[in-house]
């Protein structure tokens, strides 16, 4: 009953990643589900826990599993002043006038959301490795992963890039040939084994049926949708599949294997060489059909320890270029890797996924029975290592859960038979042994760490994915029963009326947990008096947003803007020097920020502002007419200084418009 709710439990919650994608519920109901999942497995252990206990007991396994979630929880830790920290904490310190701690990371939030992520697959692959322990729960898993994958793709196939799958659905197609590969030569091993002479056993031909279909969808999504890298990986991974099963079926023996697999490395090299290569560009995004100008510029700047997982996210938008945007450029998940993480851990990567992938193929070879679970996550490391140099599918959080749980598959099913006896002799040699006086408790205690030792990281795995999801949604419920703090945080009445986006949720739930809920009246609309108070009150609140993500530009401009009027000059500019550095392509504060450096003096004198300013003013006049009207309203709220460099630039970029700028604003005016 456990196993069945533990089950159910996995396929809600990669089901909910993948109809939800990039989903705040999504990812608090998956981080819920897997929680549960991981708590059950730990509190009601299975008789397969020995058999995970064999593979979490050997040291580089530990490492290996632990490794991306400490250097996760690293780069959100204060460093020493001028060591590893981001240079981006010193300079808002400075804008700030307040110490900040500095750190790895640029996001704190966007880190903790990726190292909750991690949690929720690591959780997913110990689970499913303990469940599929078992052959016969290994066969159920492989036909619900397989179920899983069709669905998603034929959604994904018949839209654009929303509903199920998401911007990651080529991945998911990719998995999905590999597990109806995989199903289909499962099915023909049972329909070899248990035939007899003028029968044939009707077991296995529903999934032989089930995976041709498969087959058929998820190619064809991948033929038609995607490019030529993403069909080669799917090829060359379903190759390991049928060199294994080649190899098992017809060329037993050293020479036969070596010869299966010299032909098999010949025929990929060749396929290989059909993927598309960009030279003169980073190896990260050699393979990618889709333009990476910004990311390109974007890994340019990358340190050796990274920005902080997730912070590609961040980061992009300020390397964009400004006609583009808007544009839907992602890096390939290989250079958002090196961006959040840096070179090393990406390397360090690719080696385990190759090491790995010949493990596997090792263990598959050896089994005598089920070999095809083993020879799955082989082909699995090889397209999923090639589609990381050239999507960013990977890193979606639905296919993320999809791969935990296929890696989770085959590496429980890799488990030789004959470790599991071994593990079973010595638990009964040492039950024997309790009668000896001397050696009875050393060996009572052994035999109680090899039961509790795989059930320690799952509980722990279950509370932080529990901790995570209650991160993340008791900020976003708090704001969904008191909308005052929404209205406060971004009411027109206190700022001016030039912003044309207000400062996004997001950054008042982030604002909201740090500082442990807010403090406003329950009334959704603020009385005078706290109108009055209200630019304080909101100033204070960004402040602490910018102390887990300097990088908001919004916010910045949103400070600036409401210090105009009570601070120094100086402070004003330099918080709109953030908002320029940090937002210098976001078209909605456009605005707001030539407005709030017009009528600022300092602002206008300084030469770099002088540039800053016309680079927006220029985008208006020329490029974007519809944001005109703001330069109206810019002119008005002017300084005298400001009014007369706003009236010499318009009169170089277009004259006849100079003229409308004056009428329209001397009308507004008389009103």
């Amino acid at each position: 009953m456990i196993v069945r709710l533990v089950m159910l439990a996995e396929l809600v919650a990669i089901t909910a990643a993948l109809a939800m994608p990039e989903s705040l519920p999504g990812w608090v109901l998956a981080s819920f589900l897997l929680a549960t999942a991981a708590l059950a497995v730990a509190i009601f252990p299975l008789s397969a826990s020995l058999g995970l206990a064999r593979l979490l007991l050997r040291p580089g396994l530990v490492v290996v599993l632990a490794a991306p979630a400490l250097w996760m929880a690293l780069q959100a830790v204060p460093m020493p002043t001028g060591t590893l920290g981001n240079p981006i904490w010193a300079t808002a310190s400075a804008a700030l006038s307040e110490p900040l701690p500095e750190m790895i990371t640029v996001d704190t939030a966007t880190t903790m959301f990726s190292l909750a992520q991690y949690c929720a697959v690591l959780a997913t692959a110990l689970v499913t490795a303990v469940i599929t322990l078992d052959r016969y729960r290994a066969a159920q898993v492989l036909h619900i992963l397989l179920a899983i994958a069709t669905v998603a793709t034929a959604m994904w196939f018949g839209k654009e890039t929303n509903g199920a799958a998401g911007p990651d659905g080529s991945t998911v197609a990719v998995l999905g040939v590999l597990l109806a590969y995989a199903t289909a030569i499962r099915a023909l091993d049972q329909l070899r084994r248990h035939s007899r002479p003028g029968t044939i056993a009707p077991a296995p031909l529903p999934a032989l049926l089930a995976a041709i279909i498969a087959m058929v969808v998820c190619m064809a999504a991948l033929v038609i949708r995607t490019n030529a890298t993403t069909v080669v990986a799917a090829l060359l991974g379903s190759g390991i599949l049928l060199s294994v099963f080649a190899i098992r079926r017809w060329f037993l023996g050293s020479w036969g294997t070596a010869g299966v697999l010299a032909t098999a490395a010949i025929v990929s090299i060749a396929i290989a060489t059909t993927i598309p290569f960009r030279t003169n560009t980073d190896l990260t995004i050699a393979f990618s059909t889709s333009s990476q100008t910004a990311t390109e510029r974007m890994l340019q700047d990358v340190g050796p320890t990274g920005s902080g997982a997730g912070a590609s996210t961040v980061l992009l938008p300020i390397y964009l270029d400004v006609e583009g945007g808007a544009s839907r450029e992602r890096p390939t998940a290989a250079a958002a890797i090196v961006v959040d993480m840096g070179w090393a851990f990406l390397c360090g990567l690719v080696v385990i996924a190759l090491l790995g992938a010949c493990i596997l193929i090792r263990r598959s070879l050896s089994r005598t029975y089920d070999y095809v679970f083993a020879a799955l996550g082989a082909g699995a490391s090889i397209a999923v290592t090639i589609l990381a140099f050239s999507e960013h599918g990977i890193l979606g959080l639905g296919a993320s859960l999809l791969l935990g749980a296929l890696f989770g598959l085959s590496f429980g099913q890799s488990v030789h038979s004959p470790g599991r006896d071994v593990i079973s002799s010595e638990s009964k040699e040492a039950s024997d042994r309790i009668a000896v006086q001397a050696q009875a408790s050393r060996w009572r205690f052994a035999s109680a760490l090899v039961t509790m030792w795989p059930r320690i990281p799952l509980m722990v795995l279950g509370i932080a994915l529990i901790t995570q999801a209650v991160w993340m949604a008791l900020p976003e419920l708090y704001l969904s029963v008191r909308p005052s703090s929404v209205s406060v945080l971004s009411t027109a009445a206190a700022w001016p009326n030039g912003i044309s986006k207000p400062v996004s949720v997001a950054a008042a739930r982030e604002d909201l947990w740090f500082r442990g809920g807010s403090r406003f009246s329950s009334d959704s609309a603020p009385a005078a008096d706290e109108q009055s108070t209200a630019p304080l009150v909101t100033s204070s609140a960004f402040a602490r947003a910018l102390r887990s993500s300097p990088l908001r530009g919004d916010i910045w401009l949103m400070l600036a803007a409401g210090s105009k009027h009570n601070s120094s000059p100086s402070s004003t500019a330099a918080m709109l020097k953030m908002s320029y550095y940090t937002a210098p392509n976001d078209l909605d504060l456009l605005p707001l920020r030539v407005s709030v450096a017009l009528a600022t003096d300092t602002v206008v004198r300084e030469p770099e502002f002088r540039e800053l300013v016309k680079r927006d003013i220029t985008l208006v006049v020329r490029h974007r007419p519809a944001l005109r009207p703001a330069l109206v309203t810019a002119y008005r709220s002017a300084s005298p200084d400001g009014k007369i460099y706003l009236e010499g630039l318009i009169s170089e970029l277009d004259p006849a418009y100079l003229d409308q700028v004056r009428t329209r604003s001397s009308r507004q005016g008389s009103r």
